[in-house]
């Protein structure tokens, strides 16, 4: 494991060649951004493209860090490798609605964001996504 705190793990899997965050209950902006920092660090490490978002227990993404993630995490990212996202369906309306934003103002022919009831179903993506483009090669 790369890093715990009480509301985040981030870690490298190395079966699904990919970042998975898990995020469960209110992180503050600092934590927030700690956590997403971490994710994109260890994406660097391992030569990674893909992320994992586990959000179902999240409780709350604030404002700025919509805005942050929208106007300089995630265009950063982008240039460091991430090319998809795979996100487990929030519990809480508001963070729903935050990622749905964060998600439809991101530019799809950089990034691929989708959603998902569980980490199964988003591993599956992942890896269908992985095969898709390799055999497009």
């Amino acid at each position: 494991m790369i890093s715990a705190r009480e509301t985040y793990k981030i870690y490298f899997e190395a079966e699904s060649e990919c970042v998975i965050m898990e995020w469960d209950g209110y992180s503050s902006s600092a934590d927030f951004r700690e956590g997403t920092e971490l994710m994109l660090n260890t994406l660097i490490r391992h030569n990674a493209s893909k992320v994992i978002a586990s959000i179902k227990g999240m409780t709350l993404i604030g404002l700025e860090d919509q805005q942050w993630l929208n106007t300089t995490f995630l265009p950063r990212a982008i240039k460091f490798g991430l090319k998809q996202v795979a996100i487990t369906k929030p519990d809480s309306y508001f963070t729903k609605v935050a990622v749905e934003s964060i998600s439809y103002k991101t530019d799809k022919s950089k990034l691929s964001i989708n959603f998902f009831d569980n980490l199964t179903e988003a591993k599956k993506w992942l890896c269908d996504v992985e095969a898709y483009y390799q055999d497009g090669e």
